[in-house]
Protein backbone atom coordinates (compact mmCIF):
# COMPACT_ATOMS: atom_id res chain seq x y z
CA UNK A 1 0.00 0.00 0.00
CA UNK A 2 1.27 3.47 -0.81
CA UNK A 3 1.79 5.76 2.17
CA UNK A 4 0.03 9.12 2.12
CA UNK A 5 1.99 12.32 1.81
CA UNK A 6 3.19 14.96 -0.56
CA UNK A 7 5.34 12.63 -2.66
CA UNK A 8 8.67 13.79 -1.24
CA UNK A 9 8.93 11.31 1.62
CA UNK A 10 7.70 13.43 4.54
CA UNK A 11 6.84 11.12 7.43
CA UNK A 12 5.36 12.66 10.59
CA UNK A 13 6.44 11.87 14.14
CA UNK A 14 4.67 8.75 15.32
CA UNK A 15 4.75 7.05 11.92
CA UNK A 16 7.33 4.39 11.04
CA UNK A 17 7.56 3.23 7.45
CA UNK A 18 9.45 -0.04 7.77
CA UNK A 19 10.48 -2.42 4.97
CA UNK A 20 7.59 -4.78 5.68
CA UNK A 21 4.93 -2.60 7.33
CA UNK A 22 3.71 0.83 8.33
CA UNK A 23 3.34 1.36 12.08
CA UNK A 24 1.48 4.35 13.53
CA UNK A 25 1.28 5.59 17.12
CA UNK A 26 -2.33 6.50 17.91
CA UNK A 27 -1.12 8.98 20.51
CA UNK A 28 0.79 11.01 17.92
CA UNK A 29 -0.50 13.76 15.67
CA UNK A 30 -0.38 11.48 12.61
CA UNK A 31 -3.29 12.21 10.31
CA UNK A 32 -6.19 9.91 9.62
CA UNK A 33 -4.68 9.12 6.23
CA UNK A 34 -1.59 7.65 7.89
CA UNK A 35 -3.75 5.68 10.31
CA UNK A 36 -5.85 4.37 7.43
CA UNK A 37 -2.80 3.01 5.59
CA UNK A 38 -1.16 1.55 8.72
CA UNK A 39 -0.61 -2.18 8.98
CA UNK A 40 -0.20 -1.89 12.76
CA UNK A 41 -1.60 0.74 15.12
CA UNK A 42 -0.65 1.17 18.76
CA UNK A 43 -1.29 3.51 21.68
CA UNK A 44 -2.31 3.91 25.28
CA UNK A 45 -5.74 2.55 26.19
CA UNK A 46 -7.84 -0.31 27.44
CA UNK A 47 -8.09 -3.63 25.55
CA UNK A 48 -11.52 -2.78 24.10
CA UNK A 49 -9.89 0.15 22.32
CA UNK A 50 -7.86 -2.25 20.15
CA UNK A 51 -11.07 -3.79 18.84
CA UNK A 52 -12.51 -0.34 18.07
CA UNK A 53 -9.31 0.70 16.30
CA UNK A 54 -9.53 -2.31 14.00
CA UNK A 55 -13.18 -1.51 13.25
CA UNK A 56 -12.28 2.10 12.42
CA UNK A 57 -9.29 1.16 10.24
CA UNK A 58 -10.20 -1.86 8.09
CA UNK A 59 -6.77 -1.98 6.41
CA UNK A 60 -4.99 -2.49 9.72
CA UNK A 61 -4.03 -6.06 10.61
CA UNK A 62 -3.04 -5.55 14.25
CA UNK A 63 -3.84 -3.05 16.99
CA UNK A 64 -2.02 -3.03 20.32
CA UNK A 65 -2.84 -0.97 23.39
CA UNK A 66 -0.75 -0.34 26.49
CA UNK A 67 -2.25 0.26 29.91
CA UNK A 68 -1.04 3.63 31.19
CA UNK A 69 -0.79 2.44 34.80
CA UNK A 70 1.09 -0.84 34.53
CA UNK A 71 2.39 -1.03 30.95
CA UNK A 72 0.56 -4.25 30.07
CA UNK A 73 0.03 -4.65 26.35
CA UNK A 74 -2.93 -6.28 24.68
CA UNK A 75 -2.96 -6.82 20.95
CA UNK A 76 -5.88 -7.84 18.76
CA UNK A 77 -5.48 -9.16 15.23
CA UNK A 78 -7.82 -8.62 12.28
CA UNK A 79 -9.24 -12.13 12.70
CA UNK A 80 -9.94 -11.65 16.41
CA UNK A 81 -6.95 -13.27 18.09
CA UNK A 82 -6.27 -11.49 21.37
CA UNK A 83 -2.70 -11.54 22.65
CA UNK A 84 -1.64 -10.56 26.14
CA UNK A 85 1.84 -9.37 25.20
CA UNK A 86 3.25 -8.59 28.65
CA UNK A 87 4.50 -5.31 30.07
CA UNK A 88 6.61 -2.69 28.37
CA UNK A 89 8.49 0.19 29.93
CA UNK A 90 7.81 2.93 27.40
CA UNK A 91 6.58 3.91 23.97
CA UNK A 92 9.73 2.74 22.17
CA UNK A 93 9.52 -0.73 23.67
CA UNK A 94 5.80 -0.81 22.86
CA UNK A 95 6.59 0.03 19.21
CA UNK A 96 9.12 -2.83 19.01
CA UNK A 97 6.60 -5.30 20.47
CA UNK A 98 3.99 -4.14 17.95
CA UNK A 99 6.37 -4.71 15.04
CA UNK A 100 7.38 -8.15 16.32
CA UNK A 101 3.73 -9.19 16.73
CA UNK A 102 2.84 -7.81 13.31
CA UNK A 103 5.61 -9.82 11.67
CA UNK A 104 4.55 -13.01 13.44
CA UNK A 105 0.97 -12.42 12.40
CA UNK A 106 1.42 -11.20 8.84
CA UNK A 107 4.19 -13.51 7.76
CA UNK A 108 2.60 -16.79 8.90
CA UNK A 109 -0.32 -17.47 6.62
CA UNK A 110 -3.63 -15.80 6.06
CA UNK A 111 -4.62 -15.71 9.70
CA UNK A 112 -1.19 -15.76 11.31
CA UNK A 113 -2.16 -18.10 14.14
CA UNK A 114 0.74 -20.48 13.44
CA UNK A 115 3.22 -17.73 14.24
CA UNK A 116 1.37 -16.80 17.41
CA UNK A 117 1.15 -20.25 18.96
CA UNK A 118 3.99 -19.54 21.37
CA UNK A 119 2.23 -16.51 22.83
CA UNK A 120 -0.57 -16.48 25.36
CA UNK A 121 -3.86 -16.00 23.56
CA UNK A 122 -6.65 -14.56 25.63
CA UNK A 123 -10.28 -14.65 24.70
CA UNK A 124 -12.31 -11.90 23.27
Amino acid sequence: MRAPGDGVGTVPVGVSVLPDHVRVDLDSDASGAWRDCADALYGIGEPAMAVRVLADHPGCLLACVRDRADGRCTAVTRDGVRIEAGRVRDEREHARVVSALYRLYALNGTNGRNGLNGLHEGTG
